[in-house]
């Protein structure tokens, strides 16, 4: 592990070009059950064509390399992209990555990093996405959430997310609003309801509604539906298991609400 002088540990952004932002505000969607929050920010980054603009590396990473379908080898990393809003609204930042780190120090150190970076860039408000881990498929997933502050917490209610008053958010897709609020900045977090079995295309549109609503923009979601009719026999599959399981007194009990 590589600590620099401060005795933190060392978190590298490296910046392909340098961006111009305009009042950006940071999305950030990383690995966790269903891919909720990845495969979100993943279908924005291309919807909206943001550029990549930046990556970010930690030996806190997963010790493997990542080959790609050249034969090519390289580092697990996380990345930033810029959407520059060309109307009168803000930038978005998007953030995401191939993992999450494996310790709990690496998960702030990174997460402070980034908020860091991105406060230099004139973000103030901050957004992640997640999972809220049910244990049951559903066919219009709820949108949970939790904010920094009272007034976001009203807006996300008009909107219809159920605001959690419990439990917490695990992973770096919750403490990064946790950081931001130390750090004067406006955040919430979104989590679409989740079995926790699956890629979950049906969660991640559902928290791309609210987002979008939020936001005031417009998110074409053919291709996240597309990819939730892919799952739809998967799933029929698996609730035919836990129907038979059940049925056998093998079912297992998995306590609902988890998120993540």
């Amino acid at each position: 592990m590589v600590v620099s002088k401060s005795g933190r540990m060392e978190v590298r952004v490296k910046f392909i070009k340098q961006p111009e932002t305009k009042e950006p505000i940071l999305i950030c969607g990383l690995p966790g059950s269903g891919y909720v929050g990845k495969l979100g920010v993943d279908h924005l980054i291309k919807e909206l064509k943001a550029e990549l603009v930046g990556e970010v590396y930690c030996y806190a990473f997963q010790p493997q390399v990542i080959i790609k379908r050249d034969g090519s080898a390289n580092l697990p990393k996380h990345e930033l992209y810029l959407w520059k809003n060309q109307d009168s609204g803000k930038d978005l930042i998007l953030y995401t990555g191939d993992f999450q780190p494996t310790s709990a120090n690496a998960e702030y150190a990174v997460s402070d990093k980034i908020l860091e970076t991105v406060g230099q860039m004139g973000a103030k408000e901050v957004y992640t996405l997640a999972a809220y881990i049910t244990g049951a498929f559903t066919e219009k997933p709820k949108v949970f959430g939790a904010a920094t502050d009272i007034d976001l917490i009203k807006q996300l209610e008009a909107l219809g997310v159920v605001v959690t008053t419990e439990g917490t958010i695990t992973g770096m897709n919750g403490l990064i609003i946790g950081l931001a609020k130390i750090r004067k900045m406006r955040g919430a977090c979104l989590l679409g309801e989740t079995s926790g079995y699956v890629v979950d295309a049906k969660a991640s549109q559902a928290v791309l509604e609210v987002l979008a609503k939020m936001l005031e923009m417009r998110i074409d979601m053919t291709n996240l539906e597309n990819t939730a009719k892919e799952t739809e026999g998967f799933v029929r599959t698996v609730e035919e298991m836990k129907k038979k399981a059940a049925e056998k007194g093998a079912g297992a009990v998995r306590e609902p609400g988890y998120i993540s």
